[in-house]
């Protein structure tokens, strides 16, 4: 009970006291009252302190910039989110329901998995860009979305751990860019060193930043091995002798375009056409980029024009000095002279064609140098005749045709399957299978309940699954694959048991993967499995395998099924 109490000197006093009365007894009757009071202002106050510094928790969780949640109780419920970790799950209550009921979507998802693992350990967990498939609220499909997650288990008063608090940070943005980023610098590469030109940068110390593949073949090294290497040890000292003065120029802010010759080793020797381009950034230079064509060929076949025109001129002068009884040769002559005059302006105009292709080349990189390049006005006209060029030299083989038509059927409608009946209709399409292997196919599928799935999909799935299991089969024995079917809580199993070749260990992590193949002897695209797996996880299921070399390969096909109240299961597969 709280009372103020007066002071003989200052103010009153808030105490808190905890009041027993009890009767006050003489010969058997009561004459008064015993009155006892306990001073509880400690407690009340520590109380008060303790409630007001919840308070305070729960407000800086609310206005935290974070992702914040509290899960409580076995079934880990939300008992607290805040305004940020709401907004990551926009239309969907959280408060109150168990973090499976909220996001079912999780289940089996290593997110879940570390919750569990939290609140049953106590050993707090950290994940850095974890990806995490969403259902969008607009039309339930999954979406990759990424995130950095601290998890920390609550302890009671008594130390148990009771919950687990949450902190997240959605980073999709984030990890997007950085792949977009990263494809880019990989097509650059490609490009770059698709091209029979020497492309690399250097820095303000003149060392290599980078390095395209063509210099591998003129310095015997791998690019990446020039990384960090002055260009005066690249190219060695005599040939930088012949370059110092135009990379001190494109240091100081100027593009230089020049040919040389370039002594590299004394049995190696280049005639080059060279542009350097500044990387200005911030009104300062920080490097410059270099273009090294190879004109040695070309600068040897003007060579040879050239002291062809100087012999062919020493000829005409001595037709001109010849007497008239030799005009009837001199004629002659002077058409040889014009046929050869024709022939090495032809030759010349063949020459420069190249050349200009070289050059153009040249300007195609820049399209996909940095920014500050892209704007530089001296580089910027030419940008699209050299993707043009680059395009020229491109082919493109599509190998995704089956997994961009799968994509595009991600949102099939999913309907009530009989399992055994897809069976049985698989099996009747392979039957010109089964008899050219001689395979036995044992199907034990009974009664179950619906599954909700796409009919299409699902047919793909059993096609997929059997056919493997028959093509795959060993020359050692007869091809025999069980097909059976059994009912988990929430889920219809499937599997296909074979005795084929069999998997080894250390290709089972890659089996799901686009474009795997173990084996060769069978005709096949690699897709089918991932295909597979793509189908089941998008339906909301799951798909393992068990295998050995060997010996044989089972998959478990994890289907979600959908039975109403009061309805009968389909009926089990009988053979026909």
């Amino acid at each position: 009970m709280p009372l103020l109490i007066a002071q003989p000197e200052g103010p009153p006093k808030q105490m808190y006291f905890t009041f027993t009365y009890q009767a006050y007894r003489e010969n058997g009757e009561i004459v008064g009252i015993s009155t006892f009071a306990y001073d509880v202002a400690p407690q009340v106050l520590a109380r008060q302190e303790r409630e007001a510094q919840r308070e305070q928790l729960y407000a800086l969780f609310m206005q935290a910039p974070a992702a914040i949640c509290i899960l409580g109780g076995d079934d880990l419920v939300y008992e607290l989110v805040n305004p940020n970790y709401q907004d990551l799950f926009p239309g969907r209550a959280l408060l109150g329901r168990s973090v499976l009921d909220a996001l079912p979507e999780i289940a089996g998802h290593a997110v879940y998995q570390g919750f569990r693992a939290v609140y049953a350990t106590g050993i707090a967990r950290e994940e850095k860009t974890l990806l995490i498939p969403l259902a969008r609220p607009s039309d339930g499909a999954l979406e990759d979305r990424y995130f950095n997650y601290l998890q920390q288990a609550r302890r009671d008063a008594h130390g148990r751990i009771d919950g687990v608090l949450v902190f997240a940070f959605e980073v999709t943005e984030q990890v997007r860019a950085r792949q977009a980023s990263e494809a880019s610098a990989r097509q650059l590469r490609d490009i770059t060193d698709a091209l029979p030109v020497l492309i690399g940068y250097l820095d303000r110390d003149e060392k290599y930043r980078f390095a395209s593949e063509a210099y591998r073949a003129w310095f015997h090294q791998d690019p990446t091995a020039l990384l960090g290497q002055p260009i005066r040890q690249v190219a060695g000292e005599i040939a930088y002798q012949n370059i110092r003065g135009y990379v001190a120029q494109a240091l100081a802010g100027e593009r230089v375009d020049f040919e040389t010759a370039m002594p590299f080793r004394p049995d190696f020797a280049k005639v080059i056409r060279t542009t350097y381009v500044p990387d200005v950034q911030h009104g300062q230079v920080v490097g410059c980029y270099t273009l090294v064509f190879d004109i040695t060929e070309q600068t040897e076949a003007r060579r040879q024009v050239e002291s062809l025109n100087q012999e062919l001129a020493a000829i005409n002068e001595e037709l001109t000095a010849t007497n008239e009884d030799l005009h009837e040769s001199n004629t002659q002559l002077t058409r040889t002279n014009v046929d050869l005059d024709n022939f090495i302006y032809t030759a010349s105009h063949d020459l420069k064609a190249p050349i200009s292709n070289i050059e153009g080349l040249l300007y195609l990189l820049q399209e996909e140098l940095p920014s500050a390049v892209i704007q530089d006005d001296a580089v910027g006209p030419v940008l699209t005749r050299m993707l043009d060029a680059v395009e020229r030299f491109k082919r493109t083989i599509d190998h995704l045709t089956e997994v961009s038509k799968l994509q595009k059927e991600h949102a099939a409608d999913a309907v009530a399957v009989n399992l055994a009946a897809v069976v049985e209709d698989v099996r009747q399409d392979l039957l010109p299978l089964l008899q050219a292997t001689g395979a036995k196919l044992v199907v034990d599928v009974p009664a179950l309940p619906a599954i909700q799935f796409s009919e299409k999909n699902l047919r793909s799935i059993v096609y997929n699954l059997l056919t493997n299991a028959v093509k795959y089969h060993s020359p050692a024995r007869p091809p025999h694959v069980d097909v059976r079917a059994h009912v988990r809580p929430g889920h219809t199993v499937f599997e296909v048991h074979d005795n084929g070749l069999g998997i080894a260990p250390d290709q089972l992590p890659r089996l799901f993967g686009m474009f795997q193949r173990f084996h060769d002897h069978v005709e096949g695209s690699g897709i089918g499995l991932y295909m597979v797996k793509r189908m089941v996880e998008n339906a909301g299921g799951r798909i393992e395998v068990h295998s050995q070399l060997g010996a044989g390969t089972t998959f478990f096909v994890f289907l979600p099924h959908t039975t109403p109240a009061g309805a009968a299961p389909f009926p089990a597969y009988r053979p026909s």
